[in-house]
């Protein structure tokens, strides 16, 4: 796990560092399930920033090469990442708790705004 990226590369440092990464997970020196690192880690790893290492992170999660969820990267089989990775790197758990916390929050702003008209009209009709 060597590899540096290059000032003299004419790819964007987040494609390098998605290669670099891409190549260790094929070579399975990041093994399946295995967490790829934070990305403080892989920033200082790499000495780019953190957006950087986002950007990388997602090259990476629409190859299908890693997951990711609320608690950071993971390795993905590469036998079983998908070509353009539609789907790839979601957690469906994770996207259906924060659309339940969403739906609540709508709702109480909701009931909020209603009480705030209801005050603002004459009469309160």
């Amino acid at each position: 796990m060597s590899a540096e990226i290059s000032k003299d590369d004419p790819r964007p440092e987040s494609e390098q560092a998605a290669d670099i990464l891409r190549q260790e997970i094929l070579r399975g020196d990041i093994k399946p399930g295995a967490h790829v690192g934070s990305v403080r880690d892989l920033a200082a790893r790499f000495k780019i920033s953190g957006m950087t290492v986002q950007r990388a992170l997602t090259i990476l999660r629409e190859d299908g090469l890693i997951l990711t969820t609320s608690r950071g990267s993971y390795a993905r089989d590469p036998a079983q990442a998908t070509e353009a990775g539609t789907d790839a790197g979601v957690d469906l758990p994770e996207v259906l708790r924060q659309l339940e916390h969403l739906t609540s929050q709508v709702s109480e702003l909701r009931g909020r705004l209603e009480a705030l008209e209801n005050r603002s009209v004459p009469g309160g009709a």
